[in-house]
């Protein structure tokens, strides 16, 4: 793809994920609802993966405190985005009634404590999100950029792949998290119509489902773990057990299949 028409591309998908957030922000500060927290986390992962790609088009000025209150979003919305995970996983399982009201004490306490962290922005940060004019110089600079992020993500997988299942937790989160900002580049560089006949955009976006469904049973055991012990919690444990040993051999299942990148 010529650098110019990456960086008008760019620029397009930028805007619309600023103003997006901003309506995401307002609209979850207001009712906090399980899709809208979702929605929230991910306008504003593909938002910064958007500002990593973009650093040559963006003034540096502003950047960090940006960057400390996206953080503090992510880690603000995480314990309600984890409850609401569980929540529909004991739906989905016909939990007990008792079980489900006393996740519903967890998850209103969790929301409330989140809420009063849902703050705006710093004074001026939306301004500095926008780039001005896209001359050929800064459109190469960030062509430059994308294939050297690409490259990088690349080499990351292939190195961690291997030792997955003997990496640690943090690890495991870091790879997922590769797998996801290698996801959100190729949509990107590749556009939309051509994602279905992407072979590497499919791959990644397997292989994210996955782990992200490994993730998310991980969530479900330490929600049921804090509710309290009954008949039905027990029970529910070791349906989430099978569930968990037979979504590690899809992973691993998956992960033979990513090796195909980078032959």
């Amino acid at each position: 793809m010529k650098p110019e028409r990456l960086a008008r591309r760019w620029k397009r998908r930028h805007a619309q994920l600023v103003i997006a957030l901003r309506e995401q922000l307002r609209r979850t500060r207001v009712r906090g609802e399980a899709e809208e927290v979702h929605n929230l986390r991910v306008t504003l992962r593909r938002l910064r993966l958007s500002l990593r790609v973009a650093r040559p088009l963006l003034e540096d000025a502003g950047r960090g405190r940006w960057r400390d209150w996206a953080r503090g979003i992510s880690r603000a919305t995480s314990p309600v985005r984890d409850l609401d995970i569980a929540g529909e996983w004991l739906a989905a399982s016909r939990a007990h009634l008792a079980l489900l009201e006393e996740w519903r004490r967890l998850r209103q306490r969790a929301w409330q404590r989140c809420r009063r962290r849902l703050v705006p922005p710093p004074r001026g940060a939306w301004a500095r999100l926008h780039a001005s004019a896209v001359s050929k110089e800064t459109a190469c600079r960030l062509a430059r950029r994308a294939a050297r992020l690409e490259a990088g993500y690349r080499e990351a997988l292939e190195a961690a792949a291997p030792r997955f299942f003997h990496l640690g937790e943090e690890d495991r989160h870091e790879f997922r998290r590769t797998v996801r900002w290698w996801r959100y580049l190729r949509e990107l560089v590749r556009g939309r119509n051509k994602l279905k006949r992407d072979a590497i955009h499919q791959r990644l976006l397997a292989v994210q489902e996955t782990l992200g469904e490994l993730q998310n049973l991980a969530v479900v055991r330490e929600a049921l773990e804090r509710l309290t012990p009954s008949p039905d919690r027990n029970e529910l444990l070791g349906l989430l057990t099978r569930q968990q040993e037979a979504q590690w051999e899809r992973t691993r299942r998956q992960l033979r299949g990513l090796q195909v990148l980078w032959r």
